[in-house]
């Protein structure tokens, strides 16, 4: 068995609204960072895990290029564990002085 520090990969995208010039308002998803990432359940199982759990999503301090990933309240991710797609909305995040970002998100808010 391999064992890794982030063994699943992923996608943050946040949503904004922009209004044109004509008033048409349209929305633009923002790519914050796609890479690698690990994901734990934060919510106590009682037979299966519900559709809105919560969950502790860790990612580097910094994408590939460089630059520092920065997640808000309400960005969307997309983990792909084993051929499955979890669709989480976030709900904060925590920087660390030691490297990584700790996101708190929830299930079933997309």
């Amino acid at each position: 068995m391999i064992i890794q520090e982030f063994p699943y990969s992923g996608v943050i995208t946040r949503k904004k609204s922009v209004t044109s010039d004509n008033g048409d308002t349209s929305d633009v998803i923002t790519e914050i960072y796609n890479g690698i990432m690990d994901i734990t359940v934060n919510t106590a199982e009682v037979g299966s895990v519900a559709q809105t759990s919560n969950y502790i999503v860790s990612t580097p301090l910094k994408d590939s290029n460089g630059n520092y990933i920065t997640p808000k309240k309400n960005d969307n991710i997309a983990v792909y564990v084993y051929g499955d797609t979890f669709m989480l909305s976030v709900n904060n995040c925590i920087p660390s002085q030691i490297g990584g970002i700790t996101i708190y998100a929830s299930r079933g808010v997309w």
